[in-house]
């Protein structure tokens, strides 16, 4: 089975110098459905950008 999360990456300043966090799309794969290992991710190419407020709300 798969499943789709988001990882953190880095932290990134705009150029007003607020904090955005840099996150990495990664597929999980869980036992049992696929050939994949117990809960690997692999990561995609879609990428985005969040503000840190938001995170640690």
């Amino acid at each position: 089975m798969e499943a789709e999360a988001w990882e953190s990456i880095d932290v990134i300043h705009d150029n007003k110098g607020e904090p955005h966090v840099l996150q990495q799309k990664v597929e999980v794969f869980t036992a049992g459905v696929t050939e994949e290992s117990s809960g690997y991710t692999k990561p995609t190419m879609e990428h985005r950008l969040v503000p840190l407020a938001d995170i640690t709300k």
